[in-house]
């Protein structure tokens, strides 16, 4: 799911607080949204936060009938057409 926001240039990466982890992905309490060795994605509240918060603000479209019946969360941004929905792993079941 952050690589779709990341690529559609809904949501940017904030600025590392520890510079000296950023890339060390093989840690397995690595952030991929935070680029630092604290807790996995699948874990960072923050990132949960900011995804609610986008649906919130009609920004992204979060299928959750989806995400009970297979276990991903359809993203879409607010004006796109149905054509160009991206399916990702949701951050819980991945």
């Amino acid at each position: 799911m952050l690589d779709g926001l990341l690529k559609k240039g809904v949501i940017e990466l904030p600025e590392p607080k520890r510079p000296e982890e950023v890339g060390r992905t093989a840690d397995h309490k690595y952030c991929r949204y935070h680029r630092i060795v604290s807790r996995p994605l699948e874990k960072c509240i923050t990132l949960k936060e900011r995804i609610m918060r986008l649906a919130e603000e009609g920004r992204i479209i979060l299928d959750l009938d989806e995400i009970v019946e297979v276990g991903h969360v359809t993203v879409q941004e607010a004006d796109e057409s149905d054509s160009e929905i991206d399916h990702a792993a949701i951050l819980e079941g991945s």
